[in-house]
């Protein structure tokens, strides 16, 4: 089941459809990515991502939520 794939996806919601904020959503072109910070295009926020190994992970912090990330 693991393709050594990494996952990126916002803690918030779970989405994978994250990238670096345009001009307009407040990122500065070519440091956003380099800082971390993402805009999830399903929450509409600022965020910085949540990386998973693989998609177990991945499927694991969906079902599971904040409890999976074991902080």
């Amino acid at each position: 089941m693991s393709s050594g794939k990494e996952f990126k996806a916002c803690p918030r919601c779970g989405s994978l459809r994250i990238r670096a904020p345009s001009l307009r959503e407040g990122g500065i072109p070519g440091t956003s990515e380099i800082a971390g910070i993402y805009y999830c295009e399903k929450c509409r926020k600022k965020i910085v991502p949540v990386v998973f190994d693989d998609e177990k992970q991945y499927k694991k912090f969906l079902k599971e939520g904040d409890k999976a990330l074991n902080f």
